[in-house]
């Protein structure tokens, strides 16, 4: 029993010396809580810096995107009306060609049946007119036809549709195709976009140009690969004449689609240069 209550006394002693020691170091400041550190003013501030930074940018891109949505929808309504331009255009085509040849036949042969029904003599440059004209309308049909056909056109086959462009009979200025031996392109639909640029633009210089030839060119230069279509034409007296039409919005856009960008040159001798400039991969 006087072993027992000797080490009863000895823990009490021990636990006051304790209470008495953490007294101590309290009132010496010794006693510090553990927590969680807290943010200084300089990070709190950069913190707020780097939020204001990225809502800016939000912002930003959020403009632009809203820009990109106005820009394609205005390009959808452009498309639909280039799309009614080319119907009006072969509706002219086949008024002012296939239907006039047609009646022209109908005309000279309804003249031979006569001459033949009167037991008259047929001129032979009769019947080899009605043949003429015969094949004129047999080509002004290829040619609508080519043109209501999709031309799937990859960059293997590029320069040979571009031939094929510029031997159409229905341009009225004389047109021909240039390569450069160091021209090369890869991409089937930068391809595609080159051609169907090129066929804007050749339209466009038949219409309004008043030129007497246009050039179609494929080549490589410092800014890369290109695509160009020149005409001799009266060209643009100032740089508010440049086009800004639909035919030159639709151009533009299949160039930034293809991953380039549209020029629109006035060359030094005269008339207008619209090129296509493509990343040279090579």
């Amino acid at each position: 029993m006087a072993q027992k209550r000797k080490t009863s006394m000895t823990k009490r002693r021990s636990q006051s010396r304790g209470r008495s020691r953490s007294r101590r170091d309290s009132r010496n400041g010794k006693n510090k809580s553990i927590g969680y550190p807290t943010i200084g003013e300089d990070a709190r501030d950069s913190l707020e810096a780097r939020v204001l930074e990225q809502t800016k940018e939000l912002h930003a891109a959020n403009r632009k995107l809203e820009n990109e949505i106005k820009r394609r929808k205005g390009l959808e309504g452009e498309i639909l009306e280039i799309s009614d331009r080319e119907q009006q255009r072969l509706g002219d085509e086949l008024h002012d060609g296939i239907c006039q040849h047609l009646t022209a036949v109908a005309f000279m042969a309804r003249s031979v049946a006569l001459r033949l029904k009167n037991h008259r003599v047929v001129e032979i440059d009769d019947l080899e007119k009605i043949a003429e004209l015969v094949n004129a309308a047999a080509a002004d049909t290829r040619n609508v036809s080519r043109a209501l056909h999709r031309i799937d056109v990859d960059s293997a086959g590029l320069a040979g549709a571009l031939q094929d462009l510029v031997d159409r009979e229905i341009w009225k200025i004389p047109c021909r195709l240039q390569v450069q031996r160091s021209f090369h392109i890869d991409d089937d639909p930068a391809a595609s976009h080159l051609y169907r640029i090129a066929r804007e633009a050749v339209i466009n210089a038949n219409k309004h140009a008043q030129a007497r030839e246009i050039v179609v060119e494929l080549g490589r230069s410092r800014r890369g690969i290109f695509l160009s279509v020149t005409d001799n034409g009266v060209g643009f007296q100032s740089k508010r004449d440049k086009p800004r039409g639909l035919g030159f919005h639709i151009m533009n856009y299949r160039a930034r689609a293809a991953g380039g960008r549209l020029k629109v040159e006035s060359p030094r001798r005269g008339g207008t240069r619209i090129v296509c400039y493509l990343p040279d991969t090579q």
